[in-house]
């Protein structure tokens, strides 16, 4: 970590951009999409909308990482699809701003927005961004490895004392 943060300083002091002139982001960042991995994210996201987790799941390595806020991270195919499972009445929509494959291995940045009509409960709203990382299994599909998200809604207020 020490030698990452060295080295963006470095670079940052060899081009001559600071961090400080980096402001923050407001909507989708600019970037390429790679469109089979756009192709992959709409087919997750359609999965998701219809409620088909068994297919959600499907899309993830056996021992993918699922890293969702404020919870602990949800490993491997068959708690990602309990996870899921656990999120019935949610709808989902997706927008990919960078994508990039090399080799076996690909990633993935994008925005969310989710609606969610619990059983029991008022509905909600959320938006946020994500990253995944996939690979590319020896069957020729891509798979996500790891996958997280973090919302930019934030969270409530404590209640007083």
């Amino acid at each position: 970590m020490k030698k990452l943060i060295i080295t963006m300083v470095v670079l940052g002091l060899a081009t001559g951009v600071g961090l400080a002139e980096y402001p923050a982001a407001q909507g989708q960042m600019p970037g390429k999409t790679d469109p089979a991995l756009t192709k992959l994210a709409k087919a997750w996201e359609a999965a998701f909308n219809v409620q088909d987790v068994a297919k959600v799941a499907s899309m993830y390595t056996d021992d993918a990482v699922v890293m969702p806020p404020n919870h602990e991270p949800v490993r491997g195919r068959a708690n990602i699809e309990a996870f899921f499972k656990a999120m019935e009445g949610a709808k989902l929509t997706l927008t990919p701003f960078e994508s990039a494959m090399s080799g076996s291995t690909a990633y993935e940045a994008g925005t969310y927005q989710m609606s969610i009509s619990p059983k029991t409960g008022p509905p909600s709203t959320d938006k946020g961004k994500y990253v995944v990382i996939l690979k590319r299994g020896s069957d020729g599909q891509w798979r996500l490895s790891h996958d997280i998200f973090n919302s930019d809604v934030p969270l409530p207020a404590p209640p007083k004392m």
